[in-house]
């Protein structure tokens, strides 16, 4: 099936942008095979995996003996939405960039395609600094809550230390630290974008901070975050509309743990070590794991 093609279409018209940001009921329709009049939506029956670092009683609580759990989720479609963190075109890494386009093209395009037809939210996430560039290109989705006024600066540490300036330069932090990262960033001035591989379509939203994202789940009634994209353990975790923020707003998060890739090091690279790590702290902390082929099962069992 075409990347493109839905099977579901459940998007109300809009209300004209007022700060109560409500849908209104207009003529809506609906695969009979997700939804029925009178009947739930749909429910995926997705496995996900765990890491619980403790064992069973009678087994001796060491890390040895800890092991990958799984259990099936049953997640009404409605409640359930796909998060596209950070799915760019360039990146001041050649070699982190080179597997992110692979995975964005042969991983995480055909799974976007998948969760449209099926019926999941689809929330692209591209990063402030791509809707910067691009301020005309996104219509972003601006949810009801105000950005917060800037309160006073902190009194301690010092300014001048705080912002590692003056007799204070030599604690920059790391991608400070000569010779820096910036002088490969400007060579990519105003070129980050979504990549090629992905197109924001009708029905989908983008969001370019976590409140955002949070009042488009309270609007929607969005309860299940599924995450994919970029890098895994950098924004994936890290953005405040990442895995670990979402998380502490009490969402169900799980990451698609195939269709994302870390930011390794020299001794990591080949073994995927940081990518894996920040898998596991998923599992272990933070909520679950699945893989596309789990999440496909699920979509299929649907039909």
């Amino acid at each position: 099936m075409a990347l493109g093609k839905r099977r579901v279409f459940a998007r109300a018209q809009r209300t004209a942008k007022t700060p109560g940001c409500r849908f209104v009921e207009g003529d809506i329709q609906y695969d009979r095979r997700l939804v029925r009049r009178g009947d739930a939506m749909a429910t995926l029956q997705l496995k996900v995996q765990y890491f619980q670092d403790s064992t069973p009683p009678e087994v001796p609580c060491r890390e040895e003996n800890f092991v990958v759990r799984e259990l099936d989720f049953a997640l009404p479609v409605e409640q359930t939405a796909l998060v596209l963190i950070d799915l760019w075109n360039v990146h001041h890494i050649d070699s982190w960039i080179e597997r992110a386009e692979a995975v964005t093209k042969e991983v995480i395009a055909p799974l976007i395609g998948r969760a449209r037809e099926y019926g999941l939210t689809i929330v692209q996430a591209p990063s402030p600094g791509v809707l910067a560039n691009f301020p005309d290109k996104y219509e972003v989705y601006q949810g009801c809550t105000p950005e917060p006024e800037p309160g006073p600066p902190p009194s301690w540490p010092p300014a001048e230390f705080r912002n590692r300036q003056g007799t204070y330069a030599c604690f920059r932090g790391p991608r400070n630290q000569e010779p820096g990262i910036d002088l490969y960033w400007q060579s990519l001035t105003g070129q980050l974008d979504l990549s090629p591989h992905i197109a924001v379509e009708e029905g989908d939203f983008v969001v370019g901070t976590g409140q955002q994202l949070h009042d488009l789940c309270q609007e929607r009634g969005i309860l299940h975050l599924l995450f994919a994209g970029f890098a895994t353990n950098w924004c994936i975790l890290g953005r405040d509309y990442g895995v670990r923020a979402m998380r502490g707003r009490g969402y169900n998060t799980i990451l698609v743990r195939d269709a994302t890739d870390g930011v390794e090091f020299p001794d990591t690279l080949e073994a995927k070590w940081a990518t894996e790590l920040a898998v596991r702290e998923v599992e272990q902390v933070h909520g679950f794991s699945t893989s596309t082929a789990d999440f496909y099962a699920a979509c299929t069992a649907l039909d």
